[in-house]
């Protein structure tokens, strides 16, 4: 009988702590996808001067929240031998909906930095 107790209290405990990282949210979350060869040690969001740092190659940052925020913004992107600018052909004028995003990073051949935008499920 003890068992099938602890085993009840325990299910319920686990049933509960799980959630979703859309639980909840209330901000526009952004992450930065670094698609290129180099480390990032610093990606700087303009619009809100929001850092991202030590982002490896092919890999994500963490999501952070912006209480406003759009398609594309200004970027200075710090890697360990140089330094990066990215500044959108056109001014974004609508707001993001709360949600997940990503802004996917690339340096092309010409070292332009090509961001790519994309919405997260």
């Amino acid at each position: 009988m003890k068992r099938v107790y602890l085993l009840a209290v325990l299910s319920v405990i686990v049933l509960f702590s799980c959630t979703d990282r859309d639980d909840n949210i209330d901000m526009v979350n952004i992450r930065i996808q670094n698609s290129t060869q180099f480390l990032f040690n610093e990606v700087r969001v303009a619009q809100r001067d929001t850092v991202y740092e030590n982002i490896a190659p092919d890999e994500f940052s963490e999501y952070l929240g912006y209480d406003k925020a759009y398609k594309t913004s200004a970027l200075t992107i710090l890697t360990d031998s140089t330094s990066y600018n990215y500044f959108p052909d056109e001014v974004p004028s609508d707001t993001l909906p709360v949600g997940f995003y990503t802004y996917q990073i690339n340096i092309d051949e010409a070292d332009n930095v090509v961001l790519t935008f994309r919405i997260d499920e």
